[in-house]
C-alpha cells in the first residue's frame, strides 16, 4: 500500500495531518439541554487518540426546539463552556488534527418529540411551515452559532447543507417559494449565501475554516440533483452551481454526499446488498473535484461512503487520491467500528473493520445512544437490551 493517504495537505493555512477525515456520526449522548455528557468527550478523545486528519463534530442544533435526537446536542451560549470543555479535551489528547463541528437545523427530520418543521410549500406531511421571518431568525442563528464555534476553539464549522435537513431542503428545487427564500437559484442560495457572508462579518481569526456537507442527489422528486420540482431524474448541473458559489463566497471545502437517511437510507450509506451504490460517491466526488481543478477554484473536496469497502476502502482511498479524484477520504460507519483506525493502519496494527450490519442506525433511530454493537460492549448491551 503507497501512503497517499498519510500524506499532509492544507485547509486554508492549517495543515491536516493526513487525508483521512472523521465524518460526522450522531452519539446521541448528550445530556442537559444539549450540552456534551461525558461519554461524548471520551469518544470525540478516542477519535483524538485515532489520529484522524480531521474530526467533524455531530450535527450540533442552532435551534432548541427542532431535534433529530432526542439527546442530540444544542450549540448556544448557554452550552458555550461544555463544549469548549469538549474542544479543549480533544486538543489536550492532540493538537495535531483539525477539529470541526457541524452545525445544523433538523427541519423535516427533526423528531417526533419536537417541532417538525418544512420550508416547502405544498408538502403533504403535517410538518409546520415556517414563514420568511422566521427563515431570517434561523440564518442569524446558524451565524451566532458559528461564531460561538470559534469562540469554543474548534478549527472550524461544516454547515450541514445535506440528508435533507434544513440546508438541504432550501437547495431543492422544489423549494418553490415566493418569497425570497425560494424559486429561483438565487433565491434557493439565499440562505447559504447570508451565512457565510455573516459568519466572515463576526469573525476574530480570519483562519477559522467554513465547509459544508452537501448532498449532490437525494433520489426524490424536486431533491438536490435534480433540474425542476418534480422530476426526479439525476441532474447535477444546479449542485455544481452551488459548489462554484461556495468557492466565490470563500469557503474552504466541499464534503460530497448524497442521499437521505430517512427516506433514500442506502445511497447515503450503503449495505452489503447495495454497496455498489457506493460507486455513486465516488462519482460524484470526481466531478466535482475535476471541476475545481479545471476551473481553478480553491475548494478541497472531501469524499464519503468509503466504510462500505471495509478492509478494501483503504486501498480504494489511495487509489481516489492518486488519480486526484479527491483530496480527503471521509468515513463513518468505520469511525464507530474502530476509532483508532489512522493510528493502527499507521501502525501496522490490525483494525476493526465495520461488517455494515447497520446496528449503529438501529440504535440511532431508536433514539437509544449511538455506537458500534459489533466491537463495543456498551452499545452491544444497549442493543440486546433494547431487542
Amino acid at each position: 500500500m503507497s501512503k497517499k493517504i498519510f500524506e499532509p495537505l492544507k485547509i486554508r493555512d492549517k495543515i491536516v495531518p493526513n487525508r483521512l477525515f472523521a465524518q460526522a456520526m450522531e452519539g446521541n449522548d448528550g445530556e442537559d439541554g444539549g450540552k456534551p455528557s461525558q461519554r461524548t468527550i471520551d469518544r470525540y478523545t478516542k477519535f483524538a487518540d485515532g489520529r484522524w486528519g480531521c474530526v467533524i463534530i455531530e450535527a450540533i442544533s442552532v435551534i432548541e426546539t427542532s431535534l433529530a435526537r432526542v439527546n442530540g446536542m444544542i450549540i448556544n451560549k448557554k452550552n458555550l463552556d461544555s463544549i469548549k470543555r469538549l474542544v479543549e479535551a480533544f486538543k489536550k489528547h492532540n493538537s495535531e488534527s483539525l477539529l470541526l463541528l457541524q452545525i445544523t437545523h433538523s427541519g423535516e427530520r427533526s423528531g417526533s418529540f419536537s417541532d417538525i418543521t418544512t420550508l416547502t410549500p405544498g408538502n403533504k406531511n403535517s410538518f409546520r411551515y415556517i414563514s420568511g421571518d422566521e427563515i431570517g431568525r434561523i440564518r442569524d442563528r446558524f451565524i451566532e452559532g458559528s461564531l460561538l464555534v470559534q469562540e469554543a476553539g474548534a478549527d472550524g464549522i461544516d454547515l450541514k447543507m445535506c440528508h435533507g435537513y434544513f440546508g438541504g431542503e432550501m437547495l431543492r428545487p422544489s423549494n418553490t417559494r415566493d418569497d425570497g427564500w425560494g424559486g429561483s437559484f438565487e433565491n434557493r442560495t439565499r440562505f447559504l449565501r447570508e451565512i457565510v457572508e455573516g459568519v466572515k462579518g463576526g469573525l476574530k481569526n480570519n483562519n477559522f475554516i467554513l465547509g459544508s456537507r452537501v448532498s449532490m442527489y437525494e433520489g426524490i422528486p424536486g431533491g438536490c440533483g435534480t433540474s425542476s420540482p418534480d422530476d426526479i431524474v439525476e441532474d447535477l448541473s444546479q449542485m455544481l452551481d452551488v459548489i462554484r458559489l461556495m468557492d466565490k463566497l470563500g469557503m474552504d471545502y466541499i464534503n460530497v454526499s448524497a442521499g437521505i437517511p430517512a427516506l433514500t437510507g442506502t445511497i447515503t450509506r450503503p449495505v452489503e446488498p447495495s454497496k455498489y451504490l457506493a460507486l455513486h460517491h465516488l462519482r460524484y466526488t470526481k466531478v466535482v473535484k475535476e471541476m475545481v481543478r479545471n476551473e481553478n477554484l480553491k475548494l478541497r473536496v472531501i469524499g464519503s461512503a468509503y466504510s462500505t469497502y471495509k478492509s478494501q476502502s483503504i486501498d480504494l482511498a489511495e487509489e481516489m487520491l492518486m488519480r486526484d479524484y479527491v483530496d480527503f477520504c471521509g468515513f463513518g460507519r468505520q469511525i464507530f467500528a474502530d476509532p483508532l483506525t489512522p493510528k493502527k493502519l499507521a501502525s501496522g496494527e490490525s483494525v476493526d473493520w465495520c461488517i455494515l450490519c447497520s446496528g449503529c442506525t438501529k440504535l440511532m433511530v431508536a433514539q437509544l445512544n449511538d455506537g458500534c454493537i459489533i466491537y463495543n460492549d456498551y452499545y452491544k448491551e444497549i442493543n440486546r437490551s433494547h431487542k
